[in-house]
């Protein structure tokens, strides 16, 4: 598939986006003590692999939301891609497999986001095809309406998206100029080239490696991009990603306000809930 396409990012609304966002001074917030080397999140995240569907800001947005789930409830709740793709497009007027915007599926979000184990018996109803007319059960946006997005705010920077991501606000959902890059063979990112068209992903963690802190980025090209379908974006990176004018960056929350909140590694989770032998969530 062709991996400019996706993100319309010369029919982004910035405006709509703006309007919609907190005005948060994110460095204002501090993390609650000490922070893990890594939360471990990508560990339990399915690779993703949008095959030849323009859903990338479905995946970019799935992605990122079942991290702010997670830290909500400290259960791992897949959500589907291609839904809330569609919604975003919907909400636009968007017709068609060509893309949606940033703000589009931001906007959906709030609304809610459609689990892919739809009545939660364990067996997912909605699991990802590459089929942009796929059909989901009666009902879904009932059950979607359940699982709604609080609040979002822009993150630009490499300290404003570190400090966003410790202080247990929530993942980053980005749209940005894509192409002029890759992961080298370790999955890391150093240096930034802007490229063609529009592409959306996640930053969803961060990771130490050999004593520096890189962001944890999650693509949806499949597990043979990157490491395993993530990248390690460095700080000299994440800074001058940020300094190009066509990146889009949000900062998203299942919280309706701005509240620190302690983040551990997932591994400290299980322990903590499922010692006395309770089953362990997928």
């Amino acid at each position: 598939m062709d991996e400019t396409t996706g993100y319309l990012i010369d029919e982004e609304n910035h405006e709509l986006l703006a309007a919609g966002c907190i005005d948060l001074d994110v460095m204002s917030l501090e993390p609650m003590g000490d922070v893990p080397a890594t939360r471990g999140i990508k560990d339990k995240m399915k690779r993703s692999d949008q095959g030849n569907v323009n859903s990338c800001t479905g995946f970019g947005m799935t992605h990122a939301a079942e991290v702010c789930m997670f830290n909500q409830t400290q259960i791992w709740r897949q959500f589907h891609p291609m839904w809330i793709y569609r919604e975003g497009q919907r909400l636009d007027g968007i017709r068609g497999d060509r893309g949606a915007t940033i703000s589009g599926v931001v906007k959906a979000a709030k609304r809610g986001l459609l689990p892919e184990d739809f009545d939660g018996d364990g067996e997912p109803e909605t699991v990802y095809q590459a089929n942009y007319n796929m059909r989901y059960p009666e009902g879904s946006a009932a059950v979607a309406a359940q699982w709604k997005l609080g609040y979002s705010t822009t993150v630009r920077t490499f300290d404003e998206c570190l400090r966003f991501l410790q202080t247990g606000q929530g993942a980053i959902f980005t749209g940005e100029s894509w192409g002029g890059w890759r992961p080298d063979a370790n999955g890391v990112v150093n240096n930034w080239r802007s490229g063609g068209g529009g592409h959306a992903c996640a930053i969803i963690d961060w990771i130490t490696i050999r004593g520096k802190v890189y962001l944890v980025h999650a693509n949806s090209h499949g597990s043979r991009w990157g490491d395993n379908g993530f990248a390690y974006l460095s700080k000299k990176f994440v800074d001058a990603r940020a300094r190009n004018g066509r990146l889009t960056s949000i900062g998203i929350s299942d919280l309706k306000h701005p509240e620190v909140r302690r983040v551990v590694h997932v591994d400290e989770w299980n322990r903590r809930m499922f010692a006395g032998g309770l089953p362990r969530p997928n």
